[in-house]
């Protein structure tokens, strides 16, 4: 990558790129949904495949794919309203992923808007994001609901100063991949080792975290960065 010299903002999907929460999310999920062992085994992995998705299409996804039937009445919300407890908590719980604090202070250092954007809905992602002292280093929090990842970085350069070729989507899942390729947003390839993108092209990466990205992007010693 050629740096950040016509960088104007960065957007950083949260679970799996700032914070280590894929994993728990996905016990959350298969928690909301309940069942026997087996089952719950089927949801993590399912949902562990579902990347970039937004919350009701994971939800829908495995309705279909596991449970074989329709929603009873009153299902569906049912299992949003759980998974939104759980997962509140397995967010809050997981550790932040490597050097993330780090390269953030480093962006903002170089006056690049830093941009949290998540599928998870507002008030969840703030409460997460400030509960692991993040909020300081983002210049925006921008959550999610029941609409694709696509529509919600579609939202969101319709707000910022920038093009967007001057700014990055870096995430860990081809869901977000195929959301910036839909945008026309460059996307950098967060993946610690899962073959995510390997049948995947046009795009930089991957990296195993943000500090080897950065790195690389910024030419600079993070530990000097506080």
């Amino acid at each position: 990558m050629g740096g950040l010299s016509q960088i104007g903002a960065c957007f950083f999907d949260v679970n799996g790129v700032l914070i280590d929460s894929n994993f728990a999310n996905a016990q959350a999920m298969a928690e909301a949904f309940g069942g026997n062992r087996q089952l719950r085994e089927k949801i993590v992995n399912l949902y562990l495949e579902l990347t970039g998705l937004d919350r009701g299409t994971k939800i829908r996804v495995i309705q279909k794919q596991l449970i074989g039937a329709p929603f009873g009445e009153g299902e569906f919300a049912l299992r949003w309203e759980r998974f939104k407890q759980l997962g509140r908590v397995a967010m809050l719980e997981a550790p932040l992923r490597e050097g993330c604090k780090e390269v953030l202070s480093a962006l903002g250092a170089r006056s690049i808007m830093r941009i949290a954007l998540s599928n998870t809905p507002l008030p969840e992602l703030t409460e997460t994001l400030t509960a692991h002292g993040l909020d300081l280093l983002l210049d925006r929090i921008q959550g999610g609901g029941d609409w694709p990842k696509s529509e919600a970085l579609m939202r969101l350069l319709e707000e910022v100063p920038f093009l967007t070729h001057e700014c990055l989507f870096l995430g860990d899942g081809k869901g977000d991949l195929a959301a910036a390729r839909q945008n026309g947003v460059p996307f950098v390839a967060i993946d610690p080792g899962t073959g995510e993108f390997a049948a995947e092209t046009g795009f930089i990466g991957p990296y195993r975290n943000l500090v080897v990205w950065a790195q690389e992007a910024l030419k600079s010693d993070l530990q000097q960065v506080e």
